[in-house]
């Protein structure tokens, strides 16, 4: 079949003939992958706060006009999903870093294009997924605690919640290992689907869903603890006031702390500027997990100098596919 014309990113498409492959071309290498997403973050700080300069400026033009808006659900409305276009820009300019290297961030670094509308869009979608797995998860979580004789025990709350959050947590991953390769797919201009997605993680799913659970829980935890920590020191509230309590039947709810001393607005600038920091980093880890999963589970590689064959006319290098 005929060439394409040369893309502006200067991709592979992904097969010899233009098209995806029909499944994954590889198995995912869990360990090997999970190192390198954390390893491509560490090595790469610099490139990190490159790639979210437009969501940083996104975010703080948010805060900036909430402060001016109606307190109220649509202000709560409009900052969530001014984090979820923050986020989608940010993946997009770092799944191009790890996909095409530093040349791949765009030369406008605060622009929003129509690739940026569709990482956008998805994030959106599989949001929605993930929210709506949670209910099945949660009912087979009750199930499990249920036959383990921990329903309806007293001093049990503890434990079951933790099995139901546990299963919750696997069935978000899950959303995201079928579905995950539309990312890094969609910020190369891939002409991508839900549906190769779904393809190409077919029989991938379990080593999708060890690698993001050996990623995503101790980036979870250490968000949590620093969460625990920031709220102590900066803002006056204790660990022990944050966490979720349930008291026995028959006991008092915990009389609301009175009198305390609202933090400072430094305090809490302070504290949005290190949780940004860090949120930032532990997307940066997922994207690039993902990145790494989808070129090594659909034989994506960039295009590199010499490389390439003659595009049609011979004018300059043109694309071609891989295939493994």
């Amino acid at each position: 079949s005929p060439r394409r014309a040369p893309r502006r990113d200067g991709a592979h498409p992904m097969s010899a003939h233009n098209q995806p492959p029909a499944e994954a071309v590889a198995d995912l290498p869990v360990a090997a992958t999970v190192v390198g997403a954390f390893a491509s973050v560490a090595g790469q700080l610099a490139l990190v706060g490159q790639a979210a300069k437009g969501a940083i400026a996104l975010l703080a033009a948010a805060i900036a006009l909430s402060l001016i808006l109606p307190a109220g659900g649509a202000s709560n409305l409009f900052l969530i999903l001014v984090g979820f276009a923050a986020t989608a820009h940010f993946g997009l300019n770092w799944c191009r870093v790890m996909l095409l290297g530093p040349a791949g961030l765009p030369a406008r670094g605060l622009g929003w294009h129509q690739p940026h509308w569709r990482f956008f869009g998805y994030g959106m979608l599989l949001f929605l997924v993930m929210m709506l797995s949670t209910l099945p998860m949660t009912a087979i979580g009750s199930v499990i605690a249920g036959a383990l004789g921990l329903a309806g025990t007293p001093g049990a709350a503890g434990p079951r919640i933790m099995i139901v959050l546990l299963l919750v947590f696997l069935g978000m991953l899950y959303v995201i290992a079928r579905f995950g390769f539309i990312f890094p797919a969609v910020a190369v201009e891939e002409n991508y689907s839900l549906r190769l997605a779904w393809q190409h993680s077919a029989g991938q799913g379990g080593r999708m869903v060890g690698a993001l659970f050996a990623a995503g829980f101790p980036i979870a935890v250490a968000q949590i603890l620093l969460t625990f920590l920031l709220s102590n020191a900066l803002l006056g509230v204790s660990p022990s006031e944050m966490l979720l309590t349930l008291p026995e039947p028959g006991a008092e709810m915990p009389a609301p702390i009175e009198n305390r001393e609202p933090p400072s607005i430094i305090a809490v600038l302070v504290f949005n500027v290190l949780a940004a920091v860090a949120n930032f980093l532990s997307f940066a880890v997922l994207f690039s997990l993902l990145s790494l999963a989808f070129r090594a589970c659909t034989g994506w590689v960039p295009a590199m100098p010499g490389n390439l064959p003659a595009a049609p006319g011979g004018e300059g290098p043109g694309t071609s596919g891989t295939g493994r």
